[in-house]
């Protein structure tokens, strides 16, 4: 199968369940679909030869994005990513960890960091933040204020963001 074939399979197959297909570059196919059919879009790719090579998650403002990117073994030149959206405050995403195992870690990375919530995900736990992280603060989205929060995620108060001499011991 060629490059194009593929992308007009996508097309075909996929078409009325795709919002859009974007050819960046000859190495560069962009799907984008609705969260409801994220499960579907993404199981075709694997179904058709596509291995799940990372997925990244991506603060819009007003939406997580969530993007699976594929690989396909005869075709080493291209990279097909499969982009759906979370919309503010839910962030809800059908979680394709449930079908696939290799997305499991990674959407639990990017709900931790992001705060997108993987609907039907297998084990929702925290992977990176601490279990006692408060809930809330996400410290990859584009409103949180590192200044306001130490390592823990604690809430600082304005005179703890910095070192400070709280008093002077004068010894006579």
């Amino acid at each position: 199968m060629t490059r194009q074939e593929l992308v007009e399979s996508i097309k075909s197959d996929l078409g009325d369940r795709l919002i859009e297909v974007v050819e960046r570059s000859p190495a560069r196919c962009y799907v984008a679909c609705e969260p409801e059919n994220s499960i579907e879009v993404n199981q075709w790719m694997v179904d058709h030869g596509g291995r799940l090579a990372t997925a990244t998650g991506v603060d819009c403002r007003d939406w997580i994005e969530m993007c699976y990117h594929y690989c396909f073994e005869p075709l080493k030149d291209i990279v097909v990513t499969v982009k759906t959206r979370g919309y503010k405050p839910e962030c809800e995403i059908p979680s394709f960890g449930a079908h696939l195992p290799g997305a499991v870690f990674i959407e639990r990375e990017v709900q931790d960091l992001l705060g997108a919530k993987f609907v039907g995900h297998p084990d929702p736990r925290r992977l990176i933040l601490a279990d006692d992280w408060p809930e809330g603060v996400y410290p990859l989205r584009k409103d949180y204020h590192h200044e306001t929060h130490s390592n823990t995620g604690r809430a600082l108060s304005p005179d703890t963001g910095r070192a400070r001499v709280l008093s002077t011991v004068r010894r006579g």
